[in-house]
């Protein structure tokens, strides 16, 4: 195996590290820590781990939460909602998951993704 065809490591927001603002990255992004902003990351995997404390808005590709999240989630593929999670407020996806035990309240939207993600892309460019 060449080392161009490994897989790039996720960018880490790791535990202990307080975060405030916008976030955007070229890799997949594991967050550990805490997090209050907005995350856009279209194409990519945004994992949000037990530690994790996330308040923002969030673009991405796939979305996992097994910690605390408050906000709005607009993934493209899917959201998953781990056992361990909390979560407070919007999904918009084509997909969710919500595992046995998670906790969430808030509001589901499968039907207008794409348009959001028209929206979210436009805002990115602009800003």
């Amino acid at each position: 195996m060449h080392a161009d065809s490994r897989p790039e490591a996720p960018s880490r927001l790791p535990a202990g590290l307080t975060v405030t603002g916008e976030m955007s990255a070229s890799r997949d992004l594991l967050i550990d820590g805490t997090f209050d902003g907005q995350i856009t990351i279209p194409e990519r995997h945004l994992t949000i781990n037990l530690s994790a404390r996330v308040k923002a808005r969030v673009v991405a590709r796939v979305v996992t939460i097994a910690g605390r999240f408050e906000g709005a989630v607009t993934a493209t593929e899917r959201v998953e909602i781990e056992h361990t999670a909390h979560v407070q407020g919007h999904v918009q996806s084509p997909s969710v998951i919500l595992a046995d035990g998670a906790k969430f309240q808030g509001s589901m939207d499968p039907d207008r993704t794409e348009a959001a993600m028209l929206v979210a892309k436009y805002r990115q460019k602009q800003g």
